[in-house]
C-alpha cells in the first residue's frame, strides 16, 4: 500500500490586527508557503480539505476558499473539496482523511489548510459565537446534562476539571503548572505569541506559579492564563503519495509519513455526573498506536497534544500513556519541579537538550504559542514535521523517529490522533 508522506508544513500565527485578515488571504499565504517548500505546484493538488473557522461562517467554506484561490481552473481540476467540521481536531481528522485518499490510491497530492482570525474580534462578539452552539442544544438537553452556563466552553472544561478533582485528587497548582511548562517551549519558538509579547526581554517562561495564581478567574478551577491563547493564523500540509513523488524524483527517505490514526466521539456539552468513558480520547489514541503497529508511548518521541485549557492536556497525557489514569497531575508536577531546578541553576540549556523532559508541544500549544479557534491541531502537526526533520532549532529532541499529535473538538466531544514516523 503507498504511504502519504508529508511533504510541505507552514504555519503563521499573528496577534489581532484591524482591518483582520480574510481567512482566503491567510490560506493563501501558507499554501503558496508549503507549497514551494514541497516543490510542487497548486497544479498538483487533487484534494483539498480545510477546517470550519468560527471569525467567517461561510456556506462550503473549503469550496469558497478553493475558488477564490483558482484551484477549480487548474489544467488538473480539484477531486475532492470537503470542510471538515469536528472543530479543534478538524486538522488532524483531515491529515487522517487525506492519508486514507492517498493509501487507497484515490488522490495522489493532497492540501491541509485551517484558518481564522479568532485573535481580532472583540471578546464579547468571540463569546457569542463560541456559545452559540451550546446555548442553543441547551433548549433540547436532558436533565442529565444540567444547565449550561456562558461562556461554555470553558465552564464545559471546568466541569472536567472538577471531575478530576474529586475523583482522581487533581491538585489545583498542578493544572497551573500546565502554563509554566508549556511557556517554557514557547520561549523557545520564535514564532510563538509568548515569546513575542513577552514585555521583559530577560525572561522567557513563567517559572513560578506566582503569576498564573494571580491570573483572573474565568471559572472556578480555570484562569485566563489557562485558557487558550487566542489568535489570527492559518497552517497549511502537503501530503503526496511515495509513488507520485518517486516519479518526479522528490522522494526522499525519512520523509515524515503517516502510520496511525484513530478517531473517538463523545456529546457535544458532558453531563453532570461525568464518567470515566465519558471522554473520546482514550478510544482514539487506543485505535493510533494498534494501527500503528502496536506501538505504546515508549515508542514515541515528541507528543502533539490538544490543550485548550489544562485538563484537556491532563486527560491527552493520560490517554497517550505518558501518566497512568488520575496521575497526569503528578506527572505535571514532577515535570515542573524539574523546570524551577533548572531555572535556579540557569540549566534551562540542558532541559532543552534532555529528551525526558516534557516532550509536549516544544512549539508552546494553544496555551502559549497561539490558538485561532479550530486552527492549532495544525501547529502541532507542523511542529512534529519540524523535529522529525530535525528542523525545530533551539527545541530539537535529539533523534526524533516518531510523533504523535492529537486534536480535541468540542467539549472533549472529538478526538482525532494521528501518528507519524521518518520514512524507512
Amino acid at each position: 500500500m503507498r504511504q502519504a508522506c508529508i511533504v510541505g508544513a507552514q504555519g503563521l500565527v499573528l496577534p489581532k490586527s484591524k482591518p483582520a485578515p480574510s481567512n482566503t488571504s491567510l490560506v493563501k499565504m501558507v499554501l503558496a508557503n508549503a507549497l514551494n517548500e514541497s516543490k510542487l505546484s497548486l497544479g498538483d493538488v487533487e484534494g483539498i480539505l480545510g477546517v470550519s473557522a468560527l471569525a467567517e461562517k461561510q456556506f462550503m467554506q473549503t469550496h469558497l476558499q478553493a475558488t477564490e484561490l483558482g484551484m477549480f481552473d487548474q489544467k488538473r481540476p480539484l477531486v475532492v473539496c470537503k470542510t471538515v467540521d469536528t472543530c479543534g481536531a478538524g486538522p488532524v481528522t483531515a491529515l487522517i482523511e487525506a492519508s486514507r485518499l492517498i493509501r487507497h490510491g484515490m488522490l495522489d497530492v493532497v492540501a491541509i489548510v485551517a484558518a481564522d482570525t479568532v485573535g481580532s474580534m472583540n471578546t464579547q462578539q468571540f463569546l457569542e459565537r463560541a456559545d452559540e452552539p451550546y446555548l442553543m442544544l441547551a433548549e433540547s438537553l436532558p436533565a442529565v446534562y444540567g444547565k449550561v452556563i456562558s461562556p461554555c466552553v470553558p465552564n464545559g472544561y471546568d466541569r472536567a476539571t472538577d471531575y478530576h478533582m474529586k475523583a482522581f485528587g487533581l491538585v489545583r497548582d498542578q493544572l497551573r503548572m500546565t502554563v509554566c511548562l508549556e511557556s517554557f517551549h514557547a520561549g523557545m519558538h520564535p514564532d510563538s505569541l509568548f515569546r513575542r509579547q513577552l514585555s521583559d526581554e530577560t525572561k522567557n517562561c513563567y517559572t513560578t506559579l506566582d503569576e498564573v495564581q494571580a491570573s483572573r478567574p474565568i471559572t472556578p478551577n480555570i484562569s485566563l492564563l489557562e485558557c487558550a491563547r487566542r489568535a489570527d493564523g492559518a497552517g497549511c500540509l502537503i501530503v503526496a503519495s511515495d509513488t507520485y513523488l518517486k516519479d518526479r524524483g522528490l522522494y526522499t527517505p525519512g520523509m515524515p509519513i503517516v502510520i496511525g490514526e484513530g478517531e473517538g466521539s463523545a456529546p457535544l456539552y458532558p453531563a453532570l455526573e461525568i464518567k470515566d468513558d465519558s471522554f473520546s480520547s482514550q478510544n482514539a489514541m487506543d485505535q493510533a498506536y494498534a494501527s500503528a503497529g502496536n506501538l505504546t508511548a515508549r515508542d514515541i518521541d515528541f507528543f502533539g497534544l490538544y490543550d485548550c485549557f489544562p485538563i484537556c492536556l491532563i486527560r491527552a497525557i493520560e490517554a497517550a500513556g505518558l501518566a497512568p489514569k488520575g496521575k497526569g497531575g503528578l506527572y505535571l508536577e514532577e515535570q515542573h519541579v524539574r523546570l524551577v531546578e533548572a531555572v535556579d541553576n540557569t540549566k534551562t540549556a540542558d532541559l532543552s537538550a534532555d529528551n525526558s523532559f516534557f516532550p509536549i508541544n516544544t512549539h508552546g500549544g494553544l496555551l502559549c504559542y497561539g490558538a485561532p479557534w479550530a486552527v492549532p491541531a495544525i501547529y502541532n502537526l507542523i511542529e512534529a514535521v519540524d523535529q522529525l526533520n530535525g528542523k525545530a532549532k533551539g527545541r530539537q529532541i535529539n533523534n526524533c523517529q516518531k510523533a504523535l499529535c492529537y486534536g480535541n473538538g468540542g467539549v472533549l466531544s472529538s478526538s482525532a490522533v494521528a501518528i507519524l514516523s521518518k520514512s524507512d
